[in-house]
């Protein structure tokens, strides 16, 4: 319990001088799932890159209005970002427009809390909860 406490220790120290920064690079994985996240506080930007390359990017207040199909309703779709001392939180608020009574609202955010070294990312509903460490010096948008 003692080397836990001290690893965290040690992470927080780390990150420390990071709470201000404008960017932050972490890696972030679990059995069998690792991602690299980019995060550029002062534009409240946020970028994920997933093991198998596919990228994910959160820009606070950007939105778009998906067209509908013969699967889904039409929706607008609205990015947040917020950034609050040692936590991160992100992700996306679903609002159906033409709805054909099928489907609900979403609002669906991710949580990186920095001071813990932790990730907790809406999966599909299942929330997945990673353990994150700085990335490697140099990694740059």
């Amino acid at each position: 319990m003692k080397a836990r406490l001290y690893a965290l220790a040690a992470l927080a120290l780390l990150l420390a001088p990071h709470a201000l920064a404008s960017e932050i690079h972490l890696d972030c994985g679990r059995t069998g799932r690792t991602v690299a996240i980019d995060i550029d506080t002062g534009r409240r930007f946020v970028q994920l890159i997933w093991e198998d390359g596919v990228a994910e990017e959160y820009r606070d207040g950007d939105s778009y209005v998906s067209g509908a199909s013969g699967s889904s309703d039409t929706q607008k779709v609205t990015y947040a970002v917020s950034v609050d001392k040692d936590a991160v939180s992100f992700g996306q608020d679903r609002i159906y427009v033409a709805a054909s009574g099928k489907c609900r609202d979403q609002h669906i955010r991710n949580l990186l809390d920095t001071a813990a070294g932790t990730l907790k990312y809406d999966d599909g509903g299942v929330i997945a909860v990673m353990k994150c460490a700085l990335a490697p010096p140099g990694r740059r948008f």
